[in-house]
């Protein structure tokens, strides 16, 4: 443990002879104390580094820097939305034009195109992770160029945007690594090639799913629900790209991507299994009910995503855990998960896996 610049000061006193005054006041005292801080600073430095023995005391960077230079493990930035945008009038969108929501969230044109009375543009949110993922109708304002354009908006919701990888999150992929040996295409190395995408939650890996020489892989996004799209595609085209043609796979199988040759690879979101809850709370005195719903739902969102992948089933009393360890709540009652009081099953077969997702949680307030 790093010491005090108080107690580094005594201790550079008692190596000094005691024909010096070493009161505090003294030159003695003023000048040691002074150095101390350095010392200070210079033993905490000490310290981190002696932690590094366990990775997990290092700090993001730091941590990062190691696995990479350890296992060539990459740390995953967060990702940023995308969408289309729809705009009303005639003129010409060009890549890097800027538009916004109300609350000032910007989002910018990936694509340089001339629209006449209406027409679609393919755009990216600014800003990485999941505050990227508006709903439909929120990015209506222009920022640097208007033009004949009468109107902005998003017809559909944008999606795609993924948190930066947290330091656990890096330190169970690296554990992952190092526990479970990559060799030329087995199970493990498919899953680490889609944990090296930025995005990619967890990850099942199904051989032979849909006959020889086939593998599916099936991801969740790092926020716990089925993969988005754009995050399917990104791991589809790292592992096993291919090129639609009238329907074909051109290129797939061909070793074009990170998979061998003749391994033709499926990348897949795993499939939601819906939740419905409802309960009955009983709130602490003061508690705010919106406050406290809200970190109700958190606590159930942040066990499903534990669960995904994991295990073959929802347990209702674990639900019920999350719940009560929730602040500002005395008590619940009434739980209900899809209308029952059973643990809800969650398919992993040989060609697909569940990812429970809370579609519905209702709560009301006891009289």
């Amino acid at each position: 443990m790093a010491k005090t610049d108080i107690e580094i000061t005594k201790e550079l006193l008692t190596k000094l002879p005691d024909t010096y005054q070493k009161n505090v006041g003294e030159f003695a005292w003023d000048f040691f104390r002074s150095i101390s801080y350095l010392f200070q600073q210079f033993f905490e430095i000490l310290d981190y580094i002696k932690s590094w023995s366990d990775l997990r005391n290092l700090n993001l960077e730091d941590m990062a820097r190691l696995v990479y230079q350890l296992r060539g493990i990459v740390h995953r930035e967060a990702t940023k939305s995308t969408g289309v945008l729809t705009l009303t009038g005639s003129d010409t969108v060009t890549t890097g034009d800027i538009f916004q929501t109300p609350d000032g969230l910007q989002f910018k044109a990936t694509e340089t195109k001339a629209i006449t009375t209406s027409g679609t543009v393919n755009a990216e949110c600014l800003t990485g992770g999941t505050i990227g993922n508006v709903p439909i109708n929120q990015i209506t304002q222009f920022i640097t160029y208007k033009g004949n354009f009468t109107a902005v908006t998003n017809a559909t919701a944008f999606s795609g945007g993924y948190e930066e990888e947290t330091k656990d999150e890096l330190y169970e992929r690296y554990i992952d690594d190092v526990s479970n040996p990559v060799t030329s295409g087995n199970v493990y190395h498919y899953k680490k090639w889609a944990l090296d995408i930025a995005g990619v939650g967890k990850v099942k890996v199904k051989p032979l799913w849909d006959g020889d020489n086939t593998v599916k892989v099936i991801l969740t996004g790092n926020d716990g629900l089925p993969a988005s799209s754009s995050l399917v595609n990104a791991v589809q085209n790292y592992i096993d790209p291919y090129i639609l043609d009238n329907g074909n796979k051109i290129g797939w199988g061909c070793g074009n991507g990170q998979a061998p040759i003749g391994a033709y690879c499926t990348v897949a979101a795993g499939t939601a299994k819906n939740l419905t809850i409802t309960l009955i709370a009983t709130y602490a005195a003061g508690a705010v009910k919106a406050d406290v719903d809200a970190a109700i739902e958190s606590n159930i969102k942040s066990y499903l995503k534990d669960v995904a992948f994991t295990e073959n089933y929802v347990s209702y009393a674990k639900i019920g855990n999350a719940i009560i360890d929730t602040d500002g709540l005395f008590d619940y009652s009434s739980l209900t998960v899809n209308g029952g009081t059973s643990n809800i099953s969650l398919v992993d077969s040989d060609t697909d896996a569940e990812v429970p997702v809370l579609t519905t949680l209702t709560i009301t307030e006891a009289v």
